[in-house]
């Protein structure tokens, strides 16, 4: 093991052990993460611990008080879980959908480290990498969600020097009738880290929807893109309606279906 800088531990506390008697010079191996969309190939200088035979980095469990999902999990077998269901939908969702959608449900990750863990919201992932010297762990989510509507879009450009491909994710709380509670938007530029449009939903928290509620939003979505190249003149332009699509349609999912009118049959 000295030879090849290389450990391989049976179970977390080994694993956990480790990563604190080697601080500072360790680097994890664990494979991709198709759930997540990371990658720890264990490359580098360093102390390798491998931990792919760890079952906490792919187990899922489940009880009463919600779900726990290793990081490295198959994400076919996290597809099928009925929570994962009820929350995102029996559609085909990729790492990027399924890290927004869970993390404007509350979920939590638990990170290891040196010599012990650490629990974050799941968008911290989504805003910056984390230090050589840690690594996801699972993802935990309560068994009792709150009642959030999603949409998304996604549209690829090929144009000479604006060329792009831009996606946009919505997620809406509604708090009364006719009223949101919170609003999360968000949008990912060519596969970078998604980037939170905060001046679109913060001026739709506790508003009353109205004519030209969502219409004004979403015009402060452009304002995300500064500069007067053509390729931002051109995303300033794209993302408006994509934004305004995704809300509208957010919004549409969360109203209760319309009860059916049964016909009077007596004459």
């Amino acid at each position: 093991m000295e030879a090849t800088k290389v450990a391989r531990p049976r179970h977390l506390r080994e694993a956990l052990g480790l990563a604190f008697v080697h601080r500072g010079r360790i680097r994890w191996r664990a494979g991709k993460s198709g759930f997540l969309g990371l990658e720890y190939p264990g490359e580098g200088e360093g102390f390798i611990v491998d931990v792919a035979d760890v079952p906490d980095f792919r187990e899922i469990q489940s009880d009463r008080h919600g779900l726990q999902i290793g990081a490295f999990a198959d994400i076919d077998r996290v597809a099928q879980e009925p929570l994962i269901r009820s929350a995102l939908g029996n559609s085909p969702f990729g790492p990027d959908a399924a890290r927004f959608r869970l993390g404007a449900l509350g979920a939590k990750v638990i990170i290891a480290g040196m010599g012990a863990t650490r629990v974050t919201g799941l968008d911290a992932l989504a805003t910056r990498e984390l230090p050589p010297n840690e690594i996801p762990l699972a993802v935990t989510l309560k068994a009792e969600l709150p009642k959030v509507s999603f949409a998304d879009r996604r549209i690829r450009r090929r144009d000479g020097v604006a060329t792009f491909e831009l996606r946009v994710f919505v997620a809406l709380v509604l708090s009364g009738v006719h009223r949101i509670g919170t609003a999360t938007v968000s949008y990912m530029l060519d596969g970078a880290s998604p980037v939170p449009l905060a001046a679109v939903a913060d001026p739709l928290a506790g508003t009353m929807i109205a004519k030209g509620t969502f219409a004004s939003a979403a015009r402060h979505a452009a304002d995300a893109f500064r500069g007067d190249d053509e390729k931002t003149n051109v995303l300033r332009r794209t993302i408006i309606p994509l934004v305004l699509s995704a809300l509208k349609e957010a919004y549409d999912a969360s109203r209760p279906p319309t009860p059916a009118v049964r016909r009077n049959t007596r004459r």
